[in-house]
């Protein structure tokens, strides 16, 4: 091993290179242990959690926090048969002996792991916290380990909430306060739903919910989510992850989201008596995303109601799983669903990786005559960039649909594969692409698309297509 010397007032400190740590948290009163698995880091046991209902709807979850390079071990009731470890792009290979499975991670990451068919088991190995408040704290709520039942909490300006690790808090926040921050490595059993915020800051914390949008930031400014895990399930419909709404300056980072409907769903909706209903500068980055039935891994739409959508950014994502039927045919890895009057522009997505649990639609970038949730008017959508994106799936299609009145324009794919095949043009994957200009593979130049019919077949509404 490599070390550091530091000559500090007369005294040699010998230091490694680098520390290794491993954090673990207890475990919360009366919640479900993993009958399925168990687990170590470094040596260190990490209490594996069972949350929601038995089988594959549930999720199995590790949660700790460290530095450095960690080797985890899993166990397992019964000998190990299979197993898969996702995102691929983390290239982790284990190794196996008997119900032991075995492999080392770098640092702090997220992984979604399954073994012998069983539910899937998320480890949620968390960088060390810095500065934590202390219990007490002047402006502090803090929440220690054991369960807390917090019923409606009210968000004021220049409040931090405290969720230590081994902490499940029971209950929802709202409110509009400026400089808010929720932090911690433990858990929140709720949702989170605020209007006009400034400076809010989501971090570390892992939420769980069974109804609506778990996390609905509308009207604010300057919101930043980072290393956030989000996990709805048991309802069906409306279990979105995060959902800026509306809003300018938002940053979700390194989160892991899986969700009954959309993992992130960006939207302009409101009554715009009341504000500006564009949103704008909007980045995601370096996030994990499991669509698990109703949803997309991230979707612009549906409700675009008003507005400019401008300056939205995906880069260096996985995409595991998109799945289930919806209004448009089918949810698909990531969309552009403008079903409303907003004005959709430079979006981008970059360095995306989707896996081959894809159900219907590889990508959808679809303008609808704004009947589906919208109120009857059109919108537009202008300037998309697909930049290094690699689909696994090369079976599911590529929708790409205007309207006979109004075109989708400019979209460009520059160095993007399906199934290991780089796109060149509209011969290289089943694209369904209608009432499109300005379409262009880098390689490969402008494609153009032929089929433009003046009226749509007979029984389709114009953009609404079945790629069942």
């Amino acid at each position: 091993m490599k070390r550091l010397t530091t000559l500090l007032l007369g005294v040699v400190l010998v230091l490694p290179a680098f520390a290794q740590q491993v954090v673990t948290y207890p475990a919360i009163p009366d919640m479900k242990t993993s009958a399925d698995y168990t687990l170590t880091a470094s040596g260190h046991a990490v209490w594996v959690e069972q949350v929601g209902p038995d089988g594959m709807e549930g999720l199995h979850v590790a949660n700790f926090s460290c530095e450095g390079p960690q080797t985890i071990v899993i166990e397992t009731p019964d000998p190990v048969k299979d197993y898969t470890i996702q995102p691929a792009s983390a290239g982790i290979k284990a190794s196996v002996k008997k119900n032991r499975l075995t492999f080392k991670i770098d640092g702090p990451r997220k992984l979604y792991i399954r073994i012998n068919g069983k539910p899937y088991l998320a480890l949620f190995a968390n960088p060390l916290e810095k500065d934590v408040p202390a219990p007490g704290t002047p402006g502090v709520r803090y929440f220690g380990p054991g369960v807390h039942d917090a019923g409606r909490m009210v968000l004021e300006d220049n409040m931090t909430v405290y969720i230590a690790g081994g902490a499940l808090v029971n209950g929802n926040f709202s409110g509009t306060g400026k400089n808010v921050r929720i932090i911690g490595r433990g858990s929140l059993g709720g949702n989170l739903s605020v209007n006009g915020c400034e400076n809010l800051t989501v971090e570390g914390i892992f939420m769980r919910s069974t109804r609506g949008w778990t996390n609905t930031v509308t009207n604010s400014v300057n919101t930043v989510y980072r290393n956030v895990k989000v996990f709805s399930h048991t309802g069906t419909w409306g279990l979105d992850g995060i959902n800026p709404v509306s809003s300018k300056g938002f940053l979700i980072e390194d989160c892991f989201i899986r969700t009954r409907d959309d993992c992130i769903a960006v939207k302009a909706n409101g009554n715009p008596d009341n504000f500006d209903l564009s949103c704008r500068d909007v980045t995601v980055r370096g996030c994990l995303l499991v669509g698990w039935d109703h949803a997309d891994g991230m979707t612009l739409g549906f409700e675009l109601n008003g507005g400019i959508v401008e300056n939205i950014r995906m880069v260096d994502c996985d995409i595991l799983r998109a799945r289930g039927s919806g209004r448009t045919g089918g949810h698909a890895a990531f969309s552009i669903v403008c079903d409303g009057p907003s004005e959709v522009r430079n979006i981008t997505f970059e360095d995306i990786r989707v896996e081959s649990d894809i159900e219907y639609k590889n990508l959808e970038i679809i303008l609808t005559e704004g009947e589906r949730y919208g109120n009857g008017r059109m919108g537009s959508v202008k300037g998309v960039l697909l930049k290094n994106v690699r689909w696994a799936n090369d079976r599911k299609p590529f929708a790409l649909i205007g309207h006979p009145t109004k075109f989708v324009e400019d979209i460009t794919f520059d160095n993007c594969y399906v199934g290991g095949k780089r796109l060149t043009g509209l011969q290289d994957a089943d694209f369904q692409a209608e009432y499109v200009k300005g379409l262009t593979f880098i390689p490969g130049g402008p494609a153009v698309v032929e089929r433009h019919p003046a009226e749509p077949p007979a029984g389709r509404v114009p953009g609404q297509r079945n790629f069942q």
